[in-house]
């Protein structure tokens, strides 16, 4: 028999997020169990134009909490030019929206 005062029931917090974010479009393919694994990604580079990221690789996804938002991580991979780029992309339950931020 487990007991406790509940001390340990919150939810774990991440605290503050200190990496830099872009908002943008992805394209989601949903399992028949409701997981969503992100297949496609646009995003404006340095120079506004829109970029599109056809081949996401999904390494790792956990769920988050930011300050107590609530938050899906995905550390993602994709390959263009002989060459990988590691990015992490985050989907924002509450407001229901993406972002990227460069860098495993």
């Amino acid at each position: 028999m487990a007991m406790g005062i509940g001390t340990n029931a919150q939810k774990p917090d991440e605290g503050e997020l200190r990496r830099t974010q872009e908002e943008i479009a992805c394209g989601v393919w949903f399992t028949s169990s409701g997981v969503a694994l992100p297949k496609l990604i646009k995003y404006k580079d340095s120079e506004g134009i829109i970029q599109t990221i056809h081949q996401v690789r999904v390494l790792q996804q956990e769920k988050k909490y930011y300050c107590g938002i609530p938050a899906l991580e995905y550390r993602c991979s994709t390959v263009f030019g002989n060459r990988e780029y590691l990015f992490r992309l985050y989907y924002y339950i509450e407001d229901n929206c993406w972002k990227l931020s460069w860098g495993g």
